[in-house]
């Protein structure tokens, strides 16, 4: 028997921030704040979770990718998300509009060449942001050649989310989808309101820690347990690539369709 166990390294300390009040407390106030011409009593609470739809810098605006999502997660002086391909996190200053970052941490995975240019751009713009103005469900973040919007993102449903018994009947990547494999083991994915995980491939039995951060659950410690026959090691590797490094939560009845960054999605039902 093989036996593997990885530990995230996905900024633990800042999600794990982030995350302490549960996903209600990252909800925002619906009323407009802040904002041009703000008096000296006025504040603008970012506090919740962001996701980046336009971004000029210097002048140019970036391609953004929808498959690799440049988000923000702001809770008090604590600031997190991902830049497109990487986690990133640290601390910020926001005081009657002004808008400053501290120094920021960040995970070192690799993307291909064009998400990487998004996120050196991504980040090399927020460190220039100077003001912030929030409307509603809608944050502009401006500097000198700095203009990022951002828009609210949704919390994840953990009602119906953690306690249920995920059994998974369909892969995802890109546009095909295919069925699991006949005669493998049930793959399934439990999430405890303790902040534990347990479940399976269809080969191995996996285990851990998450956290849920803005619209992400991610998880903080990652085991894989057992061995594979030749058939299901694919299902295997499919299946551990969706999920560890994090995923958006979509749940319609009694099916849920997880997806990561980068697209790999895994979908789930009650039975």
């Amino acid at each position: 028997m093989k036996y593997r166990r990885h530990h995230i390294a996905l900024l633990l300390v800042v999600l794990l921030a982030l995350a302490a009040c549960g996903s209600d407390d990252l909800s925002l106030p619906s009323d407009p704040v802040g904002g041009s011409g703000a008096g000296p009593s006025d504040t603008v609470s970012l506090d919740g979770a962001w996701v980046l739809i336009s971004a000029t810098v210097d002048g140019r605006a970036l391609a953004l990718d929808d498959l690799y999502r440049v988000t923000m997660t702001i809770d008090g002086s604590e600031i997190g998300g991902r830049a497109a391909c990487n986690g990133y996190g640290g601390s910020v200053t926001i005081d009657n509009g002004a808008f400053s970052v501290g120094a920021l941490s960040q995970t070192q995975m690799a993307c291909e060449p064009a998400v990487m240019e998004i996120e050196s751009e991504f980040m090399r713009g927020l460190a220039g942001v100077t003001d912030a103005v929030r409307t509603g469900g809608t944050a502009l973040l401006t500097g000198e050649g700095v203009e990022y919007t951002f828009d609210l993102l949704p919390p994840v449903p953990t009602a119906d989310l953690i306690g249920v018994v995920w059994v998974l009947d369909t892969i995802i990547q890109g546009e095909t989808a295919s069925s699991t494999i006949a005669g493998a083991d049930p793959a399934t994915l439990l999430l405890n309101a303790d902040g534990t995980f347990v479940g399976g491939t269809g080969c191995r039995e996996i285990s851990g820690e998450y956290v849920v951060s803005g619209d992400t659950v991610q998880f903080t410690s990652f085991g894989a347990d057992g061995e594979c026959s030749s058939d299901v090691e694919r299902q295997d590797g499919q299946v551990i690539a969706a999920l560890e490094g994090g995923f958006t939560v979509a749940i319609d009845g009694n099916r849920l369709v997880v997806t990561s960054s980068g697209g790999e999605g895994l979908s789930y039902t009650t039975g």
